[in-house]
């Protein structure tokens, strides 16, 4: 294993907090509220919540991956036999197959080129199919607090965490608006993905109850601009 794969294998489980756990149980479940059709195609394994939610709801349901030790990793975790995985660059991924969803959770803010990706697997979409993207947002609520404090000097700056987990940028509703319609979509609906007023230590060491914790996630929906991530549904234009 290579000392990068190995290094953001290791943050995918170090970095795990709860902001990964309601997002990750959260946004697959809008995913499949908002898509039509059974078909989809999933971009990327990351902790693989998503996959193993997919899975059971999309047939024939493929999943892109490039790291030989990710796809090992959600092997063990996950008691999944029937994904298929094709392991690969996603800007080299070529299939004749057509999907009605294609879902990038958390992939742009990773890849080199992210109009690239986009461009490239409109291409892949069935007339009338979506693209769902979900990305960090660089001005959820607890990051214009931050910076408003003086804590967090420019509201784009990647963390160590970001860093560790091989991030390369931050989103807001603007600019991944200017990407999407740049790359070729129009844009059918905008979410917020949980609102979160303060850090994450500080909301784990509140012991808050589910019921609150959900609430944000539920509220969030629809005040995209202040959540802590963005999800969009896409379709070619």
């Amino acid at each position: 294993m290579t000392p990068q794969v190995q290094g953001v294998k290791e943050a995918y489980d170090e970095h795990f907090v709860l902001d990964n756990k309601l997002t990750l149980e959260w946004y697959p479940q809008r995913v499949a509220e908002l898509s039509a059709g059974a078909s989809m195609l999933e971009l990327g394994l990351g902790h693989g919540y998503s996959t193993s939610y997919f899975a059971r709801r999309f047939k024939p349901y493929v999943v892109i991956e490039g790291s030989p030790e990710m796809i090992a990793r959600f092997r063990a975790r996950f008691a999944i036999s029937d994904v298929q995985i094709e392991q690969g660059y996603f800007e080299d991924f070529t299939t004749d197959r057509r999907f009605h969803n294609i879902v990038m959770g958390f992939v742009l803010e990773h890849v080199d080129d992210p109009a690239e990706v986009l461009s490239r697997y409109r291409e892949l979409l069935v007339p009338g199919g979506s693209v769902f993207v979900a990305v960090p947002n660089a001005e959820s609520l607890h990051r214009r607090f931050g910076h408003a404090a003086g804590l967090l000097s420019d509201i784009t700056a990647l963390s160590q965490a970001d860093l560790d987990f091989g991030h390369r940028r931050y989103f807001t509703v603007r600019t991944l608006s200017q990407l999407v319609e740049a790359s070729g979509y129009s844009i059918q609906k905008t979410e917020g993905l949980f609102l979160k007023p303060i850090t994450t230590q500080q909301i784990s060491d509140l012991r808050l109850p589910q019921a609150t914790l959900q609430a944000m996630m539920i509220v969030g929906v629809d005040y995209p601009e202040l959540c802590n991530s963005i999800l969009m549904q896409l379709r070619p234009a």
